[in-house]
């Protein structure tokens, strides 16, 4: 029996403040009109980054790939996960650029191309979880976009192109609500995602990732997550295989995994208290798990 949900706005709350996070995360990277045979690399970069194309066409790629290249165009916006490495080039095969000839290349007139890009932080180990949880890459193409999002794309672009007092300080506060827009899309529009990215999709188990994200060492056990989902344990087992692909407990794991990595790669923490953070008893025991998702130790990965 599927029981009505009493408190809604929980979940509603959750999210509003995950979204806040990533909003308060957004900074400038790099904002320039671009000339010439321009490329602008990132090597395996500690944060995510927005990249909106303001003029002009441009191709996406990566270093290790540059087979697999995409053209885009002028309000194109992508988001590049942590650690991708990627390019933004004039054109398909990049020609290497130090970052301090970049200058070279740039035309505050926007004559020819034109790009906005910006570092996302995670201020907080949930949003660091949530953004592991995405694909490596997104690309919002501007015919595809929701309207609300085109007029806040035509706003940044409008603000680059006339460079006038206080641009900066404008552009920076619309990228505020791009990021969560960006989000939001990426949450809501991607029917295809399986395991705990599409949970975030469906009302009664988005609120179950997210405590579990908030809470990775709590005793996740079906019952457990069946209450805080307002469903019996049958129909939350039922609803979670098939929104996710997973069953409750793999669906514990990965979050806790993503957790472990964050932990493993971004602090020098001990594996005993790595475990303990994410509720195994020993270092031996939460070594274990990861070896058997990873296919190497905890301190190799390390």
């Amino acid at each position: 029996m599927t029981e009505t949900p009493k408190n809604t706005t929980k979940i509603t709350d959750s999210v509003d403040a995950l979204l806040n996070q990533v909003a308060q995360g957004t900074e400038f990277h790099f904002q320039s009109g671009l000339c010439g045979d321009w490329t602008l690399m990132a090597d395996e970069p500690e944060k995510a980054a927005l990249h909106l194309v303001t003029e002009g066409d441009c191709w996406f790629g990566f270093p290790a790939d540059q087979s697999a290249v995409t053209q885009l165009h002028g309000g194109d916006v992508i988001f590049v996960n942590q650690g991708v490495s990627h390019f933004v080039s004039r054109r398909p095969i990049p020609t290497p650029i130090s970052e301090d000839k970049i200058a070279n290349f740039c035309q505050p007139e926007h004559e020819q191309n034109g790009i906005v890009c910006y570092d996302i932080n995670s201020p907080s180990a949930t949003t660091d979880t949530v953004f592991r949880l995405l694909p490596p890459w997104v690309i919002l193409n501007h015919q595809n976009q929701a309207q609300s999002m085109q007029s806040l794309i035509t706003m940044i672009r409008e603000e680059t192109r006339k460079g006038e007092a206080g641009s900066n300080t404008v552009v920076q506060r619309l990228s505020d609500v791009l990021a969560i827009q960006l989000l939001r899309a990426v949450i809501s529009s991607h029917t295809e995602l399986k395991g705990p990215l599409a949970a975030l999709q469906d009302r009664q188990l988005r609120g179950v990732v997210l405590a579990i994200i908030d809470e990775p060492g709590g005793d996740w056990c079906v019952e457990t997550m069946a209450k805080q989902a307002f469903l019996s344990t049958s129909a939350f087992a039922d609803r979670c295989h098939r929104q996710t692909g997973m069953a409750p407990k793999k669906l514990v794991d990965q979050l806790r995994l993503q957790r472990a990595r964050m932990l493993l790669k971004n602090t020098q923490l001990p594996l005993e208290l790595i475990a303990e953070q994410l509720g195994y008893q020993s270092a031996t025991a939460f070594s274990r798990f990861f070896k058997r998702y990873e296919g190497v130790s905890a301190s190799s990965y390390r």
